[in-house]
């Protein structure tokens, strides 16, 4: 589900953030949380807005010293984290299936009729890689206070006890639409998240496109490009002109010394993977190998598609080419999501590339399966792409 910045954003913790070598995308899944099944709205009344308070929610989370260090409100689910990786080391999601909480307050147990909302307890054991969850639909007391909504979140005030899960919250905070940062009271344009560059694309094209009407964004990337390089980044907008048709924006963005910055707006018909941001990378060899390679890659595909009478269609690219050890030759994959009038389809295509020690070159195409052996170089049959993403 896409969060209009005027309406509703993403989110920090599960489902899909692809955390490659060169960056992270959202195709062809959101970055959210899964929401449970829409369910009755539960028993909410109008309380005045909680004040702001400099000290944030504190606490325990099963047993572990808890200090929220990023609240985030994201389709009727309230995050509260303690980590600054993908996975929390700790948090609690408060699930209120309500996605315009603001002025309202929730508590549990419910007075009279209502849902009760949901409470999952996460926690990062030793040695495991994803947090383990508790969920609790009882046994535990909340009163969970809202104030009134602000552009960039909303503030509130929480008072939790699960006695039998050792976890005890009290306190308040400012939740915000999504995985964004507010300092200040300003979006943190440094902050390296989808939420923040799906934010920022949508202010561009206010901006810069009086009469698109934003519906939802496709494709959002984000290229980290290691520490010798600034982060990169795509995102593109569907929405309606003023003629009542569907059109696409695409724009690239670059890291600066300000933070994101619009580094390239592209055409209709053209993908990201076919124009880096970046003309060279400095850093590991293969890297930087690798990063030509895709550019040659994405160039072919991009031709593909505009050939095919598919790119009006494309909402998301993704493209990853593997290297021998000599980094002599490649094998890469690209993958697009293609909307159609029926939904959507994938198309993916295989390439072999050899590196003339100036350039990379196109030699053929590979079937889906085929790769390139990292010792020898030859083509080898290996596993084919995932059935359930349209991923390269």
């Amino acid at each position: 589900m896409e969060w209009n910045p005027l309406s509703r954003p993403s989110m920090a913790a599960i489902v899909f953030i692809v955390l490659i070598a060169t960056g992270c995308s959202d195709e062809p899944a959101a970055t959210e949380v899964s929401a449970p099944a829409p369910e009755p709205t539960p028993q909410a009344v109008s309380s005045a807005a909680p004040a702001r308070s400099d000290q944030p929610v504190a606490g325990r989370i099963r047993d572990s010293q808890f200090t929220m260090e990023q609240a985030i409100l994201n389709g009727g689910t309230l995050v509260l984290r303690q980590g600054s990786e993908f996975f929390a080391d700790l948090a609690a999601e408060i699930v209120i299936f309500d996605e315009n909480p603001a002025g309202k307050t929730f508590s549990v147990p419910v007075e009279g009729a209502g849902t009760t909302p949901h409470l999952r307890l996460k926690k990062m054991l030793e040695g495991e890689s994803v947090p383990d969850q508790q969920t609790l639909m009882s046994d535990y007391q909340v009163v969970l206070a809202f104030g009134e909504s602000e552009t960039l979140g909303v503030p509130f005030t929480v008072e939790l006890t699960a006695a039998k899960s050792q976890t005890e919250l009290y306190g308040s905070g400012f939740a915000t639409f999504g995985d964004i940062k507010v300092v200040d009271g300003e979006l943190d344009r440094h902050y390296q998240s989808l939420d923040t560059l799906r934010l920022l694309a949508r202010q561009y094209a206010a901006e810069n496109y009086p009469d698109f009407t934003v519906g939802t964004a496709f494709g959002t990337t984000l290229y980290t490009n290691g520490t010798a390089n600034p982060a990169t980044a795509f995102v593109g907008l569907e929405g309606g002109a003023s003629n009542d048709q569907t059109t696409t924006l695409k724009f690239q963005f670059r890291m600066g010394p300000n933070g994101w910055e619009i580094a390239n707006e592209l055409a209709a018909n053209q993908i990201h993977p076919a124009h880096p941001v970046l003309t060279s990378l400095e850093g590991n060899p293969r890297t930087v190998e690798g990063a030509k390679a895709e550019h040659i890659a994405g160039q072919r595909f991009e031709s593909y598609l505009q050939q095919q009478l598919l790119i009006d269609g494309t909402r998301g690219t993704s493209l990853r080419c593997y290297l021998t050890e000599s980094a002599d030759k490649a094998s890469c994959r690209a993958a697009a999501n293609i909307e159609t009038g029926d939904g959507s389809d994938c198309q993916r295509q295989n390439y072999l590339l050899s590196n003339q020690g100036s350039e990379w070159v196109y030699e053929s195409d590979l079937l889906p399966a085929q790769s390139v052996d990292y010792k020898s170089g030859k083509v080898v049959e290996g596993r084919g792409p995932s059935k359930y993403s349209c991923s390269a």
